[in-house]
């Protein structure tokens, strides 16, 4: 399979402690009528965010496949299925949506930008009031393959025979001999239209997050950090009401700038 720098952007679009409730302000818990079908992540790193020199991903498995990893074809191809990208050039106000698809033609991850949508997404960049940890809450139906690819899970059939679309993030693919993966979501081709809803709905999602400096992931939620290919603690029931507190495995190789390390946070689950 080919490693292709140019497929690669944007799959980033990519010390540790052990998180604690002191400081946190916890927000009350939503009805289910005002969070039904949503999910709440926060994102917490040791420092202060720099949403001006660093970007801040979240990155999201609906197919079942396991966790998403930094180095991804290190491990497989198949488990990048979203991401949300926040900071550097893109600013505070709405984090910026991509989903994934393996690009028939080369092999390779691609991705697509999704239209920001405010009625689907509540973003805050400062939710505790300590400036340390950021929170997203977005529909869960926003997820629900909404550029119509054909094969959004890539170890599933295709639910239409539509043409998969061939664009890719930047420049055409071409073998990249570095395993450093670089992540920072830019134009993209529009979508062939498919009339056809997404694959069978998978109820385990399985996250990570990451921190990354110039398209470059610095760290994530494993103990490899920025090469981490083991941690998979992070991974909600869709079905279900589901808690998930995130902590940074400890003990691994952090980045310097505690703006780029990250602490952990938290994933709930609203059926």
């Amino acid at each position: 399979m080919t490693k292709s720098r140019g497929a690669i952007l944007a799959v980033f679009a990519l010390a540790v402690s052990v998180v604690v409730a002191c400081g946190h302000q916890v927000t009350p818990t939503p009805s289910t009528s005002d969070l039904s079908g949503d999910v709440v992540v926060r994102f917490r790193v040791n420092g202060t965010l720099d949403f001006n020199d660093f970007t801040y991903g979240i990155i999201i498995d609906t197919c079942g496949e396991g966790t998403p990893y930094p180095k991804y074809f290190d491990t497989t191809y198949n488990t990048y299925s979203y991401g949300f990208y926040v900071g550097a050039s893109y600013g505070v106000s709405q984090p910026q949506l991509v989903e994934y698809f393996l690009n028939p033609a080369s092999g390779s991850l691609t991705y697509l930008k999704v239209a920001a949508s405010s009625s689907l997404e509540n973003f805050n960049p400062n939710d505790n009031g300590l400036g340390n940890e950021f929170e997203l809450v977005f529909t869960r139906a926003q997820l629900a393959n909404p550029l119509r690819q054909p094969q959004p899970c890539p170890n599933l059939p295709p639910v239409s025979t539509s043409p998969t679309p061939t664009g890719s993030a930047g420049a055409s693919p071409t073998a990249a001999p570095s395993s450093t993966a670089t992540f920072a979501p830019s134009a993209s081709p529009s979508p062939s239209p498919n009339p056809y809803p997404t694959t069978a709905a998978q109820t385990s999602w399985a996250f990570n997050f990451f921190t990354i400096q110039s398209g470059i992931p610095q760290d994530s939620l494993g103990y490899g950090g920025a090469s981490d290919i083991n941690f998979s603690s992070a991974v909600i029931d869709t079905t279900t009401y589901d808690d998930v507190p995130i902590f940074k495995a400890v003990g691994g190789p952090v980045p310097g700038n505690p703006a780029l390390q990250l602490s952990g946070g938290e994933i709930i689950n609203y059926p």
